[in-house]
């Protein structure tokens, strides 16, 4: 059986057991103490303390790997600059349209829970103080204490200075490389436990809050969707005409079997191979390039999981009663896009990676939980806009450099 076909039955089967115990059997002292406050507690708790627990040693190890591992961009000079710069573009706008949507957006809460926020020195009213905090003045100290924003940082720091003498530390880069490979199969294992979590939380939040708690979780779905299609179309449509003047209906016309193929490996890594033959064979990039663009975009370029995690964020927030300040959405956009060059091009990666927002904001990490159910499918989504936005790039760049055949890329499909 599919993970897909998992998360969903154990979705529908959480639904199901929720509404029943909530209507024909509470208030029932043995089953909401035991049950609901200690068997589905410590499930779905459990999961959240293995999040937490993963995700700052990979972000750190795979932000590392994933700048020493761009051994192009030194060598190919303007070309690998103009490219790198144009994937981490695409993802700041990606954020920013996230947040700027979302913000029109209104999602009943549950109440202010003020004594769980404990943001980070970085989240401040000052604006000095937000690039002051980007630095930390101790790393373990910085890592002991979950700063996020200065754990990724010193990552930078460690895999820019790395790349300068690579040839000189093999093993340490295969160190990294290793705990690279070491943590995201260990994330694999944590997602494969998705649908036995989504099961405890969709119970027991329903047992104990009824199915009010759907609406804003499908009005939230509808936002990411809603977003990730507008970046889809507007996004790169914008960006085609204004820096390589292509034509855009070619472009999207040769998109569908491609989309069709992300939408159900929901991988970036897994459909590098696939992308790159549509963007040789279909869109006549120059195999030389497209082999060092489509890889790089398939680690950097997360556009749809950035878009997932502004939105997801703006709605945690509000859900719990949070307001959200001008330097908190500044602390969301840096740490969404800095997080992307370390998001793992795995299947529902990204989830993870938003627990780092979270952690930052001060809100609480048991909110995944409630956005698993959904995740899957909107998984599937993002992955498709992520590895089109790789294309998008790739062909602007190629046209720019004169590594794109115009006659291959206007050539419509049979």
């Amino acid at each position: 059986m599919s993970f897909t076909k998992k998360v969903l039955i154990s979705m529908l089967s959480g639904i199901a057991a929720g509404i029943l115990i909530s209507n024909f059997v509470l208030p029932n002292e043995f089953v909401e103490y035991y049950f609901i406050n200690q068997i589905l507690y410590t499930i779905s708790s459990l999961f959240l303390i293995l999040l937490k627990m993963i995700v700052l040693p990979l972000i750190f190890v795979s932000i590392i790997s994933g700048i020493v591992s761009i051994n192009d961009v030194s060598t190919l000079g303007r070309l690998g600059i103009k490219t790198f710069s144009l994937y981490v573009f695409t993802t700041l706008i990606a954020i920013t349209l996230a947040l700027f949507i979302s913000s029109f957006v209104s999602y009943d809460s549950i109440g202010v829970i003020t004594d769980s926020i404990q943001k980070n020195d970085i989240v401040n009213n000052s604006q000095q103080n937000i690039i002051l905090g980007i630095f930390p003045s101790n790393f373990f100290s910085a890592l002991a204490n979950g700063n996020v924003i200065q754990v990724l940082a010193f990552a930078i720091f460690i895999g820019v200075a790395s790349s300068y003498v690579k040839k000189d530390i093999p093993l340490f880069i295969d160190l990294i490389d290793n705990l690279n490979k070491v943590f995201n199969k260990m994330v694999m294992i944590i997602i494969q436990l998705t649908p036995i979590a989504v099961f405890a939380l969709l119970t027991k939040t329903l047992a104990t809050e009824g199915t009010e708690v759907f609406v804003p979780l499908i009005k939230y779905f509808l936002v990411v969707v809603i977003v990730l299609i507008t970046h889809f179309v507007l996004t790169y449509s914008i960006l085609l005409r204004l820096f390589s003047n292509l034509n855009i209906y070619s472009f999207y016309s040769k998109l569908k079997a491609l989309i069709i193929f992300t939408f159900s490996t929901s991988s970036s890594n897994a459909s590098i191979p696939y992308t790159l033959n549509t963007v040789i064979q279909k869109y006549g990039v120059k195999k030389s390039f497209a082999s060092f663009s489509i890889p790089l975009g398939a680690t950097i370029n997360m556009d749809g999981t950035a878009i997932m995690q502004g939105c997801a964020a703006y709605f945690l927030a509000s859900y719990y009663g949070i307001n959200l300040e001008f330097s908190d959405m500044i602390t969301i956009i840096l740490t969404a896009t800095i997080a992307s060059i370390g998001t793992a091009g795995i299947p529902s990666a990204g989830i993870i990676m938003l627990s780092l927002i979270l952690t930052e904001l001060g809100i609480p990490l048991e909110g995944i939980t409630l956005l698993l159910g959904v995740d899957r499918l909107l998984d599937m989504i993002r992955t498709s806009v992520n590895v089109t936005g790789d294309t998008c790039i790739t062909c602007i760049v190629a046209r720019s450099e004169g590594l794109l055949n115009t006659k291959d890329y206007n050539k419509l499909d049979n």
